[in-house]
């Protein structure tokens, strides 16, 4: 029987494994080793029992400080995991999708631009610096002794969260089908429990930046295939998740040999 791969926790939506999918070397991924999630500044004392028997050892939060500010990951359970930061992107970039498109009074309304600056976010996880030290960072991190299990997350933990797992999939052999379908997970469990067109209409009615369109909204809060697409036709150009990691984020091809040894069965 395979483990169950949503984990329900009442602070936490998203809160799932991503192990358990085959390889095309004919192997499989090794459940109970990969997490990733929103955020977990709300996890309850409940949920710290339900997660204590997964023994996570690592946190990676890819969040800005500024959101880490706004909502701090103080993990109440035992055993406690070290806590990395792996910033996806700084504060110093500049405004976030949400606070561009927001600052942007025709894309509050045309959800055809508002999907094409989520294109473009997964375009530039692939290829502006700070991301790129960031992937450079978490898999020479992954690389070391006992590295696992290890648990990534943003906020809604669905687009830097589902680049990071994107790459370590793909580094691992899972099939781009299997990599597309991960990531589309997050419209089942975060979606679904955060009802997407409620909070989309909180957003509208409560927003004092001018007018919003629930249409143009959808976009940023959920998640499409094209995203994700999108992100994988740009890393098989690169020549797939081990050339754009050695070649791109410097990681030495010793440690992605043994986050492979890790994490394969």
């Amino acid at each position: 029987m395979q483990p169950s791969r949503h984990i329900p926790l009442a602070g936490a939506s998203n809160f799932r494994d991503f192990g358990g999918y085959p390889t095309a070397d004919g192997r499989q991924v090794k459940w109970r080793l990969l997490y990733r999630s929103d955020r977990l500044c709300d996890l309850t004392a409940e949920d710290y029992v339900a997660l204590a028997p997964h023994r996570i050892r690592f946190v990676y939060d890819l969040r800005r400080d500024s959101e880490v500010a706004e909502a701090p990951t103080i993990w109440r359970g035992e055993p406690a995991p070290e806590l990395i930061r792996a910033m996806m992107m700084p504060d110093s970039a500049g405004p976030n999708t949400f606070q561009r498109i927001a600052a942007d009074e025709t894309a509050r309304h045309d959800a055809n631009i508002t999907r094409k600056i989520m294109r473009r976010m997964y375009e530039n996880m692939l290829s502006l610096p700070a991301p790129i030290a960031a992937y450079g960072m978490i898999f020479q991190r992954l690389g070391e002794l006992d590295a696992f299990p290890a648990l990534f997350h943003c906020a809604g933990g669905k687009d830097r969260t589902g680049a990071v797992a994107a790459l370590i999939l793909d580094l691992l052999g899972v099939a781009r089908e299997d990599i597309a379908e991960d990531f589309m997970l997050t419209g089942l469990y975060y979606d679904a429990a955060n009802s997407l067109k409620n909070r989309v209409s909180q957003i509208v009615s409560t927003a004092e930046i001018g007018h919003w369109s629930e249409e143009a909204l959808v976009p940023i809060f959920g998640v499409e295939r094209d995203y994700i697409e999108t992100f994988l036709d740009i890393l098989a150009a690169e020549g797939g998740a081990e050339r754009f990691l050695t070649d791109k984020a410097g990681v030495e091809p010793a440690a992605l040999a043994r986050v492979r040894a890790a994490l394969l069965a």
